[in-house]
């Protein structure tokens, strides 16, 4: 641990030395241009910088190497930072090699040698940059036509049209998190501070300093407080790469505050809106209270049903191009029972039904009872009562009824009772009073009785 200690304290260097050999680079480029030429002095100058290059440029890299030894960098990220690094050394060893005053090479040999200089230059300064602060780093405030060009948004996993119970919060979410920005220093090989997160048990037992997960405390969890630090304290967590964004912070603080449950699945947990929102955003992950409507699948009609439909004096509309489930009207004067026997060939696919004013007789309700996904029913002006209704309690997923304008009384209330998916029932004009809406309201809580407008 001592000698880590020590190399990490030179490593620390490397950012300092890094600006040595990049101003001794630019500076011999910059010489080699025509306006410097000097017959007289050039190639000994020019010598001496390209040397001066090469040697601050071997012991940046070496200090580099000692930073990197502490294991605080994602590998895949920090070994094209190195490769460049080394070539960059070894390009301007042979910078150096080509300016030496018995050597008469063709120019062209440094023309090119310069051409690879410049462009490792660049990239080494990019990985490195990309490296400390993030892969956006150098393009986060440029302007939207180059940004939308080059602008790296981070991809997580996306899990479009999977149950919510089949989703594991810390497996699915939460560890990968963990696995990209806290495993290179809290591993089983390099351990710091005393905490490998690479297991369950490691983040329960926590390191030496206390426990880096406690359940419902985010005071107590030391990972989260770390993370939350600002980035100039040097506890600030991760040290080096990119840290935890907003939405990363948000979601690992909503699954604390949940408990830290490391086997329950979304569908146990209980959901935002913030988290709601971004676990849609991030993950494709719809976690709404979806009404009936958007969950039911099935096949689309054949075309001699629709075409009967409108023979039966029936309008008809799909909710929308991906969803067959139909919003039938009634356009006629009276609906009749050969009309209604059509609403048979469709009955699941009926979610909305409007038979409103078309002399409708109360033993021709019974057939709405086989429309099993039927969500909103408008019966408003024909002459029904409350008796005729019984056969709608087989419904489960009526939200509402329209009523207005009937012959119901206060029996009605019996059948709402029956249909608790009801949300909204349409009962003015008619035969229920004011004083029986008071009386029974309390009894519905989740039931709006729409008695005026």
């Amino acid at each position: 641990m001592i000698a880590l200690d020590i190399t990490t304290f030179f490593g620390r260097l490397h950012p300092l030395l890094v600006h040595l050999p990049i101003g001794f680079i630019i500076l011999a480029l910059i010489f080699e241009l025509k306006w410097f030429r000097d017959k007289g002095s050039r190639f000994n100058f020019l010598s001496i910088t390209w040397l001066l290059a090469f040697i601050s440029s071997f012991f940046s890299a070496f200090i580099g190497w000692l930073l990197a030894r502490n294991g605080h960098y994602i590998e895949s990220e920090l070994t094209l930072h190195q490769y460049t690094g080394i070539l960059l050394v070894l390009f301007s060893c042979v910078g150096w090699i080509l300016r030496i005053k018995n050597l008469n090479l063709p120019s062209l040999f440094s023309r090119i040698n310069n051409f690879i200089v410049l462009i490792l230059l660049i990239l080494v300064g990019h990985f490195g940059g990309s490296l400390t602060h993030g892969p956006n780093y150098l393009i986060e405030y440029a302007p939207d036509f180059i940004k939308s060009k080059f602008d790296k948004q981070k991809e997580y996993k996306t899990f479009d049209a999977l149950p919510l119970d089949s989703v594991f919060v810390f497996n699915d979410l939460i560890q990968p998190l963990l696995t990209e920005k806290c495993m290179g220093c809290h591993n089983t090989e390099t351990s710091y501070g005393g905490l490998n997160m690479t297991t369950i048990e490691g983040l329960k037992k926590g390191g030496g300093s206390g426990a880096a997960i406690v359940g419902k405390n985010l005071n107590k969890s030391l990972l989260y407080k770390r993370l939350t630090f600002s980035q100039e304290n040097e506890k600030f967590m991760p040290p080096t790469g990119v840290p935890f964004s907003y939405h990363e912070i948000q979601l690992l603080q909503w699954w604390i505050m949940e408990g830290a449950n490391y086997s329950k699945t979304l569908s146990q947990h209980t959901i935002t809106p913030e988290i709601q929102s971004l676990l849609l955003k991030n993950y494709s992950l719809d976690t709404r209270d979806k009404p009936w409507v958007e969950k039911v699948t099935l096949a689309p009609l054949e075309d001699s049903v629709f075409s009967a439909l409108e023979n039966a004096n029936f309008s008809w509309r799909t909710l929308s191009q991906d969803n067959p489930l139909l919003d039938i009207r009634f356009q006629g004067d009276k609906v009749t029972n050969e009309a209604l026997k059509v609403l048979v060939r469709c009955a699941p696919y009926i979610t909305w039904l409007n038979l409103g004013d078309s002399k409708l007789e109360g033993a021709q309700i019974e057939i709405m009872g086989k429309m099993e996904n039927l969500t909103r029913l408008n019966l408003q002006k024909n002459r029904i009562k409350a008796s005729d209704l019984t056969s709608l309690s087989t419904l489960k997923h009526l939200e509402v009824l329209n009523l207005h304008s009937t012959q119901v009384n206060k029996e009605v209330f019996e059948l709402i009772k029956n249909i608790p998916s009801l949300k909204k029932v349409f009962l003015w004009n008619t035969k229920v009073r004011l004083g029986d809406i008071s009386k029974n309201r309390a009894e519905f809580p989740t039931t709006e009785l729409v008695f005026d407008l």
